[in-house]
């Protein structure tokens, strides 16, 4: 299975290619160069890989929640790649994303990930490891630091993962207290949406490129609040 992942959701974007032979992944330092070299790297690990756009069976990116602008770059590549060559699109929770690099680095099986959202916000969502795979357990949510009042259930060791930790450390504080372990920089990873995109490839979960949308979690909590 040939596959090419985006994800420009946080501070640090990336680009993935795998194949049968293995995965090549290049990173994006800034926000501000994720729009002027996605392209380009994308170009260059294909050309490493030995495949060409026709060759992939599926592009992954990172839906989001994240970065407003963030997600419109991955967004608006993954559309128009997959508009020239017919190929079928595989949005993945970055949240998840982000738990799956904290299992792959870190052995985090269960994980509260939570990430700055900035005005004062985080996104959050607990995750964990069932079946062999790790899943969101429950909702994806966006909200003030204080909304994040329970870690995962059970006695089982979890750990915390993402920016919102460093961001809100002290408001954070109580949540903390039970953590196993705590990562607060670990950012998501192209090449960590893959295990997610395989599943739902092969599920024939995949979304056309017309459909496919960011998800920012913002403007549903604008309303709600307005409600």
């Amino acid at each position: 299975m040939n596959l090419l992942g985006l994800e420009t959701s946080s501070t640090v974007g990336s680009v993935a290619v795998e194949t049968p032979r293995g995965v090549l992944v290049r990173e994006i330092a800034t926000p501000r160069e994720q729009t002027a070299q996605i392209l380009a790297l994308i170009d260059e690990l294909l050309r490493e890989a030995g495949i060409g756009l026709p060759d992939l069976d599926g592009i992954a990116f990172g839906r989001g929640p994240g970065s407003f602008t963030g997600l419109r770059v991955s967004v608006a590549v993954a559309q128009g790649l997959a508009a020239v060559v017919g190929m079928p699109l595989l949005p993945v929770s970055s949240l998840l994303c982000l738990a799956e690099r904290a299992w792959r680095e870190h052995g985090c099986e269960r994980a509260l990930v939570c990430v700055d959202a900035h005005m004062g916000e985080v996104y959050w969502a607990l995750t964990e490891r069932r079946g062999g795979s790790i899943g969101v357990a429950g909702d994806e949510r966006l909200g003030a630091p204080s909304d994040v009042t329970h870690a995962p259930a059970g006695a089982a060791a979890w750990s915390a993962v993402g920016s919102g930790f460093a961001a809100h450390s002290e408001a954070l504080a109580a949540v903390l207290q039970t953590a196993a372990q705590v990562l607060p920089a670990l950012v998501p990873s192209a090449v960590d949406l893959f295990p997610q995109a395989k599943r739902d490839l092969a599920a024939a979960r995949v979304t056309a490129p017309t459909a496919a949308l960011p998800v920012y979690l913002r403007e549903h909590t604008a309303w709600r609040r307005s409600s």
